[in-house]
């Protein structure tokens, strides 16, 4: 069955928690929440969030919200000031999460790259983001960083307010975040 990639909409919402309730952990998203995500990533008629689906299964999720629509991630800790670009100006990549059998095919990165060219559309000059330094093999780290993506700061327990079930260490997550930029206005002319 094909896969295929479409913009996060309301009516993806029990389909996108069932997914992060199986992939990420028990309630790491709550339904209220992911329908404030669906209103966070519009901006001018575009949605910078997509959806990746096989069917009527979902498959994998890139999460990401334009400048002037967040302030903070789930953990909600940031170094701005190492950063090229104001708060007001740079995007938020909350979440990218792809099904173990689809992974190391490219899914995540065309999740991503989708939702780079979206949130440059719409005005923003750079996006931040909390790559997981646990995921298996620094997975997260590496697929950032292959798009681009600069360390800014590392935040030990980044995660350790947020209620559910890490897979990795259960409740309280105990995992480390690594703050990272992309800039979309360099090599811009």
């Amino acid at each position: 069955m094909m896969l295929s990639i479409q913009p996060f909409r309301r009516d993806d919402v029990p389909a996108v928690k069932k997914f992060t309730d199986e992939e990420i952990g028990t309630n790491y998203y709550r339904s209220e929440e992911l329908v404030d995500f669906v209103k966070k990533s519009q901006k001018n008629g575009e949605t910078s969030s997509f959806v990746l689906y096989q069917g009527d299964d979902v498959k994998g999720v890139r999460l990401s919200f334009p400048q002037g629509q967040w302030s903070q991630g789930k953990g909600g800790a940031l170094m701005a000031d190492r950063w090229p670009h104001a708060l007001s100006e740079t995007a938020y990549f909350q979440s990218l999460f792809i099904a173990k059998d689809f992974q190391r095919q490219g899914w995540g990165r065309q999740l991503s790259n989708q939702a780079l060219a979206v949130l440059k559309k719409m005005g923003a000059k750079g996006v931040v983001c909390h790559s997981w330094v646990e995921s298996p093999g620094e997975s997260s780290l590496k697929a950032l960083r292959s798009l681009g993506f600069v360390s800014i700061a590392r935040h030990p327990f980044y995660w350790r307010e947020v209620d559910y079930q890490c897979p990795r260490c259960g409740s309280p997550c105990l995992c480390t975040a690594e703050e990272m930029y992309y800039d979309l206005k360099e090599g811009e002319q």
